[in-house]
């Protein structure tokens, strides 16, 4: 799934064909896939790895936009509901 479940659900959002909470579940996807990786990197890297360090942040980053994607939907869908469409 990934990125391109994450762009088609944005796009039918745009187009009024989706949900904001489809979006939410593949931002949150996408959070838990590079979580993984980065666990399996773990496992797999040297202790003190300039990329595992990298990596890790790169999945900071990840996680913090995805926070930012998910609050940004829910006030949205808040916001389409109160207006009633």
């Amino acid at each position: 799934m990934g990125a391109k479940f994450l762009l088609t659900a944005a796009d039918k959002v745009v187009r009024g064909e989706g949900k904001f909470e489809q979006l939410m579940v593949a931002s949150q996807e996408i959070a838990a896939s590079t979580a993984q990786l980065v666990v399996a990197s773990r496992v797999k890297a040297e202790r003190n790895s300039a990329n595992l360090g990298a990596l890790s942040q790169a999945s900071k980053g990840v996680t913090q936009a995805t926070g930012v994607v998910v609050a940004t939907s829910k006030s949205c869908s808040e916001m389409v509901e109160e207006s009633g469409e």
